[in-house]
């Protein structure tokens, strides 16, 4: 009768051994993942620790050589591998032909070449745009190249820019003697490209330097407190026997001592905070009724000193058989400065919004200033061309005449060389607008030769032209912007060949169904440019080679920088080819949209029938504050038989309509008081005849906003100034025809 209660007594105990060790086991499993997490993040501190130290001595180096040698070594020492490259890109985002510098590199490894093509291979497939990858043997092998493993990181500017790619790995030689090294456990590559990358990037400036290592420090700082504090607490919540578990680590990041925190589950409770409690105690429900896989709650507690601390909770419940929680385990990583980082973030958001609103307010000023100076310059320039204009006309010695036609070249020149001013400034504040209307490209190239052509006679130079024959090709974009680049670049091509030609070729390209391509190329016989011009030719106010007679070849040094500027807008770009005494070749291609069949080629100003009647008849009201343009207007008029009546602002005009009878308005848009659009206006609202009369706007202002703006106010045409004596009669001529 003993035996048999004994045997169920030893029975019991067996069972009990067994569960025991079997939590024995897994605790052991637990303690010694802590202990791995522990130890891969020495290793990953370590790494952090060297990348500084490389960072500081980096900001110091001499040169980029010193540097590019910096980085290979840096690569060994802080990721403890036999080989690193660091392998620069050209200004085309293709890798140079070898490293800029490289560290365990020996001659029997794979040649250069090889390991060039590999690398751009893989960053062709590479979605990530940090070109971060890890290459294992097998792949390495099928390349051709002797590594058990490599990593490769893409050094990036911050606008995208590819600068250089960053490698290190292990040989086949070696790798007996070295640990596979993954991409999950290579977590600090990525910082090192990326410290790498601004390193390099803001070499070239010592401010900028400066800036960095400020920002440096600073990030090195916020890096070396979180560091610092992060170590990562652990809980054991056993749910059967109701004990709990509080590492070391958890209670510190609290502040408090071992024996000042009893570890029981109220201890956990009593410091969350009101505001997260009942959200925490949710999530913990949830977990431990099966809801959920893993355990996250992000919440607040209190530390010993009475402010909370944001503690990222992880962990996961250990289940029986029938997945019952049994235990409770996780970690507590305190993220109180990331939290505070995130808010930096959202205030430096906002300085940037701040700082973008004043920058297009910036903008705004210079295009408004712009449009003030276009109209302030080109008034009295109106007087002074149109009065030497009618000057002509009068009664003069072949002396007098001479003087008339060289003083009226000089003011043209000048105002040139106010409209390419006026156009940079444009081109800098952002403010160019690229139309997109119907026009004839090949009546514009012809219309440019023969404007061009009495340059090129007068030097007794040949202006060719060449161009597909057809009888029309009517596509979409900006004639005017197009004329602008032709008539800049024929002209200085004429400017600088004394003798010889010069030749406009035009040709048609591989286009796409709904588009032309077109590409132009402008060739001359003239001084050429010298390779060290050549580097700096497009920038504004650049006149060539300093050895040449600037007398002769005056200018502003604006027009190809304008040229280059809009061909850009236009979606082409301009390329020059040239040697000192044998001419230059200057290229551009555009592709143009086809335009509908019903489309037309507008009416220039330049189109308008050459023949004007000797003898107008009519009354027309000139609008202008300025005297001087509305005397200029008046005797350009008044010769033909035309009768005219002047009004210096709008309201005075408006009165004057309602009491007289005109034929033709010519109305100043900027005038003070009633603007010539208020006035406009007032006139479209008078009865009959009056209120449809033709106003034509004299504006000193050609911007596509500001001619939509005259259409807008019921303007029916419009002349820039200074006024063409030719253009003012024919447009006076098409209105007095058509009424």
């Amino acid at each position: 009768m003993n035996d048999k209660e004994e045997s169920p007594s030893i029975s019991v105990l067996k069972q009990s051994y067994d569960e025991l060790q079997r939590r024995v086991t897994r605790f052991s499993v637990v303690e010694q993942e802590l202990i791995d997490m522990r130890n891969r993040l020495d290793c990953e501190l370590g790494r952090f620790g060297r990348i500084h130290a490389f960072s500081t001595q980096a900001l110091h180096a001499d040169s980029d050589e010193a540097f590019a040698i910096m980085v290979a070594d840096a690569l060994l020492d802080v990721f403890e591998l036999e080989v690193g490259l660091f392998w620069l890109f050209d200004e085309q985002g293709r890798l140079l032909s070898e490293p800029a510098a490289s560290s365990g590199f020996r001659s029997g490894h794979a040649s250069f070449a090889r390991i060039r093509s590999w690398l751009e291979s893989r960053i062709r497939v590479q979605e990530d745009k940090s070109c971060f990858f890890a290459a294992q043997r097998p792949e390495l092998q099928q390349a051709a190249l002797d590594f058990s493993h490599m990593l490769v990181g893409c050094c990036r500017h911050p606008c995208g820019k590819p600068l250089g790619l960053l490698i290190t790995g292990i040989t086949t030689a070696v790798a007996d003697f070295h640990d596979a090294l993954s991409e999950n456990e290579a977590q600090s590559f990525p910082v090192f490209t990326a410290q790498v990358a601004a390193l390099y990037a803001n070499r070239a400036s010592a401010a900028i330097i400066r800036r960095q290592m400020t920002d440096l420090h600073e990030s090195e700082e916020r890096l070396s407190l979180a560091i610092k504090g992060s170590e990562i607490g652990f809980w054991d919540w056993c749910l059967e026997s109701g004990s709990l578990v509080l590492s070391h680590e958890w209670k510190a990041m609290l502040g408090y001592h071992d024996d000042e925190i009893v570890s029981k589950p109220d201890a956990w409770l009593s410091l969350v905070h009101p505001e997260d409690l009942e959200r925490s105690l949710h999530l913990v429900s949830e977990h431990m009724s099966g809801m959920s896989e893993n355990y996250e709650n992000l919440h607040r507690l209190r530390h010993k000193e009475g402010h909370y601390v944001w503690v990222m909770a992880r962990g996961r419940a250990l289940r029986g058989e029938k997945g019952h929680a049994r235990r409770f385990v996780g970690t507590h990583l305190d993220i109180s400065r990331q939290k505070a980082l995130e808010e930096r973030l959202r205030e430096a958001e906002e300085l940037q919004r701040q700082a973008r609103q004043q920058a297009e307010s910036a903008s705004q000023a210079k295009s408004v200033f712009v449009a003030s100076m276009s109209h302030e310059i080109r008034t009295p320039m109106n007087g002074v061309i149109g009065m030497l204009q009618l000057l002509q006309d009068t009664s003069l010695t072949p002396v007098q005449s001479s003087l008339v036609a060289i003083a009226e070249q000089s003011a043209t020149a000048l105002l040139d060389i106010i409209g390419d001013i006026l156009d940079i400034s444009k081109v800098e504040a952002g403010r160019v607008e690229i139309k997109n209307e119907p026009f004839d490209l090949q009546a514009l190239v012809k219309n440019v030769i023969q404007l061009m052509r009495h340059r090129a006679e007068a030097k007794d130079i040949l202006l060719e032209c060449q161009m597909p024959k057809q009888r029309e090709c009517i596509v979409l974009g900006d004639e005017g912007r197009l004329r602008q680049v032709l008539i800049n670049i024929i002209g200085n091509a004429i400017k600088f060949t004394d003798r010889g030609s010069v030749r406009l070729a035009v040709k048609t390209g591989r286009g796409t169904i709904n588009r032309h391509s077109f590409s132009f190329c402008i060739t001359d016989t003239g001084v050429g440019i010298s390779p060290q011009a050549l580097e700096h030719l497009f920038e504004p106010f650049n006149q060539g080679d300093s050895n040449l007679n600037t007398c002769k070849y005056a200018g502003t040094g604006l027009g190809l920088a304008i040229s280059q500027a809009l061909l850009r807008l236009m979606g082409g770009d301009i390329t020059v080819a040239s040697q000192k005494g044998a001419g230059s070749e200057f290229r551009f291609t555009l592709a143009l949209p086809r335009a509908s069949p019903s489309a037309s080629a507008p009416l220039l100003e330049k189109d308008l029938p050459a023949a004007i009647p000797e003898r107008l008849t009519g009354r027309i009201l000139v609008v202008d504050d300025s005297q001087t343009s509305r005397m200029v207007a008046k005797l350009m008029m008044e010769p033909t038989g035309l009768k005219v009546d002047l009004a210096c602002d709008g309201e005075e005009a408006v009165s004057m309509v309602k009491k007289g009878r005109y034929d033709a308005i010519l109305m100043d848009c900027q005038m003070p008081g009633m603007d010539g659009y208020e006035a406009t206006r007032h006139i479209r609202k008078l009865p009959g005849k009056r209120g449809r009369l033709p106003v034509i706007a004299l504006t000193a202002n050609v911007e596509t906003g500001f001619i939509s703006e005259c259409y807008a106010s019921g303007m029916s045409d419009h002349l820039c100034k200074p006024v063409q004596k030719a253009s003012l009669l024919a447009k006076i001529s098409h209105y007095l025809a058509e009424s």
